[in-house]
C-alpha cells in the first residue's frame, strides 16, 4: 500500500508541474507532495536530513550561478555577444544558426542551462523578428539554442544542477569531473551543431530574410551599460573558474565560489547602479530550494518503499557485457528514465541504484549523459526545456508536446550516442 501511494503521489505531483493549473510554481506543487507523504508517515525527519546533505550544495551553487548571469545580463553581456554574431552573419543564415548556438553552448558550459534559456530565448526571438524570418525559420533557430542548453551542460561541473547533484552524491571533485567529462562534453557540442546544421540546412536556407541591411540591427557596443564593469566581469568569471578548479582542494564547496562571484558583481553593479537591490533579489531563483528539496524527497520515497527497486536489476546484467555495451546501454537506459519522469528526480534514483550496484567507475558518468542530454527527448525531460517552451509561447511561437517530441527523437539520439561513444574512449 505504502508504494501505491508513493507512486499516485509523484505521478500527481509531476502531471501538476506539467499543466500548471492557475501558473502556480512547481515549487509548491513538489512541497505539497512532499507534506502529503510526511503525513502519511512514508516520510521522517531523517530523511529531510539525508536529502538536504544530498542537494544543498547543488542548489546554492545554482543560485549563485544564476544570480551572477542575471547580473551580467543586465549590463548587456551576452546581448553584446550576440549582436557581434548578428551584424557578422545575418546575411548567412546558417552560420548564424551555428553561431547563435555555439554562443548558447559557451553560456551553459561556463554559467548553467537554465540560464542559457532565460538569455538567449528573448535574444533569439528579437534576433529572428528583425531578420522578418517565418515561424518555422525562428522555430529552427530556437530549437537551436534550446538544445544546446542541455546537450551542452556537460563538460563542467557548474554547467547543469545534475551534475553537482551527481558529484556531491559520489564525492567527485571539479579537476576529476572536468577530466572525464569534458571530452565527451565537446563531442556531444559538436555533434549538436553539425546533427542540426544538417538537419535544417535546407528550411534555413529557403529562408528569405527581410533584413539585410546592417543598421537595422543595434550596434553590439550599445548593448552595453556599463563598460567597465564589462570589463570587470570578465575577471570575475576567471576567478570564478579558478575557484571551482581549486576549492574542493582545500575544503571549499562549490555553492561558496559560485555565491561569492555572485556577490562580488553585484557589489561591483550596485557601485555603478546597475542593480537595484529589490530587482536583483526578487530575480534569484529561492523557489529551486523548496523544489530540489521537496521533489527529492518525493522520489527517495520511491526508493525507501521499493517503487524503483527494478533499475538495479536492470543495471546489472547491462554492465556484465563489456565497456562499449554497458556504457552505451546504461546511458540509454538513463536516458528514457529522465526523459519519462523529468531529469532531477531521475538523478537521485540513477544515483541510488548505481550506488547499490557497485558497479564498474564509468556509471555515474553515464548517468550524467542520459539524464542531461538524453532528457532532450521529450519536453518532460528536463525543466530547461519546459522553461525553453513556455518562453517561446510567451514570444509567439507555439509548438505542441507532438511536434517537439519528433524533433526530439530525430535529433537527440545521436547526440547521445556520440557523447556515449566519446565516454567509452577514455580509459577505465
Amino acid at each position: 500500500m505504502s508504494m501505491i501511494i508513493t507512486i499516485a503521489v509523484f505521478i500527481a505531483a509531476l502531471t501538476l508541474i506539467l499543466i500548471k493549473p492557475k501558473g502556480v510554481n512547481e515549487a509548491f506543487v513538489a512541497l505539497g507532495g512532499a507534506i502529503l507523504l510526511f503525513a502519511a508517515q512514508l516520510l521522517k525527519p531523517g530523511d529531510a536530513a539525508y536529502i538536504w546533505g544530498f542537494v544543498w550544495n547543488a542548489t546554492f551553487s545554482l543560485i549563485g550561478i544564476m544570480l551572477f548571469t542575471s547580473l551580467l545580463d543586465q549590463n548587456g553581456f551576452f546581448r553584446w555577444a550576440a549582436l557581434h554574431l548578428v551584424h557578422r552573419f545575418h546575411r548567412r543564415q546558417l552560420a548564424l544558426f551555428v553561431g547563435l548556438s555555439l554562443l548558447a553552448a559557451l553560456i551553459t558550459v561556463f554559467f548553467n542551462n537554465d540560464g542559457t534559456v532565460l538569455i538567449m530565448v528573448p535574444i533569439v526571438l528579437e534576433v529572428t523578428a528583425l531578420l522578418g524570418l517565418t515561424r518555422h525559420g525562428r522555430l529552427i533557430y530556437l530549437l537551436g539554442v534550446g538544445f544546446m542548453a542541455d546537450t551542452a551542460s556537460a563538460p563542467l561541473m557548474m554547467s547543469n544542477l545534475t551534475n553537482i547533484l551527481t558529484a556531491d552524491f559520489f564525492r567527485i571533485e571539479f579537476g576529476e569531473y572536468a577530466e572525464r567529462m569534458l571530452f565527451p562534453g565537446l563531442l556531444a557540442i559538436g555533434a549538436t551543431v553539425a546533427v542540426m546544421s544538417l538537419f535544417f540546412r535546407k528550411p534555413i536556407r529557403r529562408e528569405q530574410t527581410a533584413a539585410t541591411d546592417p543598421a537595422l540591427f543595434p550596434v553590439p557596443s550599445s548593448a552595453i551599460v556599463n563598460k567597465r564593469l564589462f570589463l570587470l566581469s570578465w575577471l570575475i568569471i576567471g576567478l570564478m573558474l579558478a575557484g571551482y578548479l581549486g576549492a574542493e582542494q582545500i575544503g571549499v564547496p562549490v555553492a561558496a565560489v559560485a555565491l561569492l562571484c555572485a556577490a562580488a558583481q553585484w557589489i561591483a553593479s550596485a557601485i555603478w547602479g546597475i542593480a537595484p537591490f529589490k530587482r536583483t533579489v526578487l530575480g534569484a531563483p529561492w523557489l529551486i530550494i523548496v523544489f530540489a528539496l521537496s521533489m527529492n524527497l518525493i522520489v527517495y520515497s520511491l526508493h525507501v518503499h521499493g517503487a524503483v527497486a527494478w533499475l538495479p536489476d536492470l543495471l546489472g546484467p547491462v554492465t556484465a557485457g563489456g565497456e562499449l555495451t554497458g556504457i552505451v546501454a546504461s546511458g540509454l537506459i538513463f536516458s528514457l528514465l529522465a526523459s519519462a519522469i523529468n531529469n532531477l528526480p531521475a538523478v537521485l534514483i540513477s544515483s541510488l541504484a548505481i550506488e547499490q550496484v557497485n558497479g564498474p567507475a564509468y556509471l555515474p558518468y553515464a548517468s550524467l549523459l542520459g539524464t542531461t542530454i538524453g532528457a532532450k527527448l521529450t519536453p518532460l525531460g528536463s525543466l530547461a526545456t519546459l522553461l525553453w517552451m513556455q518562453l517561446i509561447r510567451q514570444g509567439g511561437i507555439q509548438i505542441s508536446w507532438r511536434e517537439y517530441t519528433k524533433y526530439g527523437l530525430l535529433l537527440t539520439l545521436p547526440i547521445l550516442l556520440t557523447a556515449l561513444l566519446g565516454l567509452w574512449l577514455l580509459k577505465w
